[in-house]
């Protein structure tokens, strides 16, 4: 299911597409990414085939929550990122700051792929993403 278009223009959305391809194309081992609303709709995706992106957006939407409860009863401060390191790659999760909605940018990538190199470059397209919309 992907969001109502009163949430997100179209010029917007392709913001998002811009940025996630420009990111995939800059980190080749980046193999999926998302943006995704906080209550689990989808707005942009680029992933491999049999990857549901409202199944992922929903997920995404879920396990963010349960970081942010985890680090408010840990006094660990507002929860930024949350990696999942698996058998066969890592998934990026990270709050997309906007105006009017935060969203969500989550992202897929092989483990070959050294964690603080694809962690700068999605840091980087979030504030990239962010400078972008402020504008609009």
């Amino acid at each position: 299911m992907t969001v109502d278009t009163h949430i997100v223009s179209r010029i917007e959305t392709a913001i998002y597409y811009s940025h996630i391809d420009a990111l995939m194309t800059l980190q080749p081992e980046i193999t999926g990414a998302l943006v995704s609303t906080v209550d689990g709709f989808e707005i942009a995706s680029r992933l491999a085939s049999g990857v549901s992106a409202a199944k992922l957006s929903a997920m995404t939407s879920s396990l963010l929550a349960l970081a942010e409860a985890m680090c408010a009863e840990a006094a660990s401060g507002a929860c930024r990122d949350l990696v999942i390191d698996a058998e066969a790659g890592r998934l990026l999760l990270m709050e997309l700051p906007r105006r009017t909605q935060n969203l969500v940018l989550a992202v897929q990538c092989t483990n070959k792929v050294t964690l603080g190199q694809v962690l700068w470059a999605v840091r980087s397209c979030r504030e990239e993403l962010s400078r972008r919309l402020e504008v609009l």
